[in-house]
């Protein structure tokens, strides 16, 4: 092949790369746009509601395919009694900021406890076949007793 035949084709094959760059970042961006928040909430909220009730096997099914593939339903139960016992005394949610990126979110979550007690969390969310399930969970440590948040009245 001579030189000109060579700079046709690598040209080719740059053009093909920059398409396809293109239009992965135009369906990235489109499938983010396509999350509605309450959709997020409501996975957040059921599983909530499901450990306050002690109900972790309903709980464990809001969990990622790969947070279930790691712990058994038992496991799952002790896990969250033992590492994040404030979820089980959750009144009510607030919720933050979102950041979505194709199939992954991220969500800012203040948790109310029984007592008043704010809980900042930041949760972790994967789009699966099912729908939203959450794939994970950071607890921040409790905001202090006189601390409030905006608007909120305790």
């Amino acid at each position: 092949m001579n030189a000109r035949g060579k700079i046709t084709l690598l040209t080719f094959f740059f053009a093909l790369c920059g398409t396809g760059a293109v239009v992965t970042a135009y369906l990235q961006a489109r499938a983010d746009a396509n999350v509605k928040p309450s959709e997020l909430y409501a996975v957040i909220d059921r599983q909530l509601s499901c450990l306050r009730g002690g109900d972790f096997p309903h709980a464990y099914a809001a969990a990622s395919a790969a947070i279930q593939q790691r712990y058994s339903v038992q496991q799952f139960a002790d896990m969250v009694q033992m590492d994040y016992p404030g979820l089980t005394h959750v009144n009510r949610a607030q919720y933050g900021a979102t950041q979505t990126n194709g199939r992954r979110a991220t969500m800012q979550v203040f948790l109310i406890g029984e007592n008043g007690e704010v809980m900042p969390c930041v949760y972790n969310l994967v789009r699966e076949s099912g729908g939203w399930r959450i794939d994970g969970a950071r607890l921040m440590p409790p905001w202090p007793k006189d601390m409030k948040m905006d608007g909120t009245t305790l």
